[in-house]
C-alpha cells in the first residue's frame, strides 16, 4: 500500500498539478478549436514553468546543502522553495496572459499565487499540504468549467468523478505515508478550493 500511496503522490505531485489542470482547461472546453499544436506548446510553457523550472530550483538547494530533502518533508525548508515556485507561477500567469488566454483559465494559475502565498505564512507555523492545495484547485476548476458550461459535456462526469475521486486518493496517501495528518490534508484542500473558486469568480 505504501509503495501505491509513494507513487500516486509522485504522480500527483504539487508541482505537476497545474500542467494537469491547464491541459483539462484547454482541451476539454472550447479552446480545443485552436488546435493541438498551440494547445501542445501552452503545455510545455506550462510545464517548464510550474514544475521543470521550480524542480531545477529545488535540486539546486538539496545539492548545495541549503535543504535536506528533495521531498521537502521538513516544514522549515519549505520557505525558499515555494519563493521559487512563486517566481516561477508568474512567469507561467504572464506567459499565458500573451498568448490570450481567457480569464477563467488565467484564474487557476492565479489561485495557485495566492495559494503559495497563503501556504507560505501558514507553513511557518503548521504544515499545511501542498498536494490537497492542488487536489482541491484541480476539483474546483473541473466543477466550475461544469457549471458555467465551459466543458465540453463528454468530459463532464468522468472528470468530476474522476477528480473527486484522485483528491480522496491524494489525501489518503499522504495520511498513509504519514506526511501529514488529517488536519493538514483536509487545510489544504479547503484552501485549495477557496483560492481557485475566489480567483475564478474575481476574473469573470
Amino acid at each position: 500500500m505504501k509503495l501505491l500511496a509513494t507513487v500516486f503522490s509522485t504522480l500527483f505531485h504539487p508541482l505537476l498539478m497545474p500542467t494537469y489542470g491547464i491541459a483539462i482547461a484547454l482541451f476539454t472546453s472550447y479552446m480545443r478549436i485552436f488546435g493541438d499544436r498551440l494547445l501542445g506548446l501552452l503545455i510545455i510553457g506550462v510545464l517548464l514553468t510550474t514544475c521543470i523550472l521550480p524542480a531545477l530550483g529545488i535540486f539546486i538547494l538539496y545539492k548545495t546543502g541549503y535543504i535536506s530533502d528533495f521531498r521537502l518533508h521538513k516544514r522549515t525548508e519549505r520557505t525558499v522553495p515555494y519563493i521559487i515556485n512563486f517566481v516561477c507561477y508568474i512567469a507561467c500567469y504572464l506567459y499565458l496572459y500573451r498568448f490570450g488566454i481567457p480569464n477563467w483559465i488565467l484564474s487557476f494559475v492565479a489561485g495557485a499565487i495566492i495559494s503559495l502565498i497563503i501556504s507560505l505564512f501558514i507553513n511557518r507555523y503548521w504544515k499545511i499540504s501542498a498536494h490537497m492545495v492542488a487536489a482541491g484547485s484541480m476539483v474546483t476548476l473541473v466543477f466550475l468549467m461544469s457549471f458555467y458550461k465551459l466543458m465540453l459535456s463528454p468530459y463532464i462526469f468522468p472528470l468530476q468523478a474522476g477528480s473527486i475521486l484522485l483528491a480522496g486518493v491524494i489525501g489518503s496517501s499522504r495520511i498513509l505515508l504519514k506526511r501529514h495528518t488529517l488536519g493538514q490534508v483536509g487545510a489544504g484542500f479547503v484552501l485549495g478550493i477557496a483560492c481557485c473558486g475566489t480567483l475564478f469568480f474575481l476574473f469573470i
